[in-house]
């Protein structure tokens, strides 16, 4: 029985000391790779890409027209507790032309107006960019990206921010 305590113990062990850079909080999202190229046009009628980014530091928010109360909500937040003059670009993962960007970015922009018509109208471009989610591998909506001016992702959080403070930590690694 001692023998067989030794041996899990052992183990146990070796996966903790192999798994040490998966346990802390976000340290190892240094880099996670430069952000896909893309050309997209959007809402307001521009084409945007890469080049876009400039010398500014980029959040890139996935959603879909589908993608209400979880995405709106971080939309929203985002505004809210960043600004409006925060470089933003809202992307689609959806190929489907149910609705268009313009009806989308409404129905983003009507979220908050429910029971305190707060009224924001959210300033950013909101485009398809099915290819850049792709290959990113998005499989959650909302997923932001958080890239730095040289075109690098800094970090990265699926679904909704767990605090107002993690959304400032998050774009903290860019700005």
């Amino acid at each position: 029985m001692m023998g067989l305590q030794r041996i899990l113990g052992a183990i146990l062990l070796t996966l903790l000391l192999l798994a040490a850079g998966c346990l802390g909080a976000d340290e190892y999202l240094d880099d996670l790779g430069q952000f896909p190229d893309f050309t997209s046009l959007a809402d307001d009628g521009q084409n945007y890409s890469n080049s876009d980014f400039g010398s500014d530091e980029t959040i890139i928010l996935f959603s879909a027209e589908w993608c209400n109360a979880p995405c709106h909500l971080v939309m929203h937040q985002i505004y809210v507790v960043l600004g409006s003059d925060v470089n933003l670009f809202v992307m689609s993962t959806d190929p489907g032309e149910d609705i268009t960007l313009a009806e989308w970015h409404e129905d983003a922009n009507d979220y908050d107006d429910e029971e305190n018509d707060v009224g924001n109208t959210l300033p950013w471009p909101f485009m398809k960019a099915v290819d850049a989610a792709q290959e990113l591998d998005v499989q959650s909506r909302p997923t932001i990206y958080f890239v730095d001016d040289g075109g690098t992702i800094r970090a990265k959080n699926e679904g909704a921010f767990d605090s107002d403070d993690a959304l400032r930590d998050m774009y903290a690694k860019i700005s």
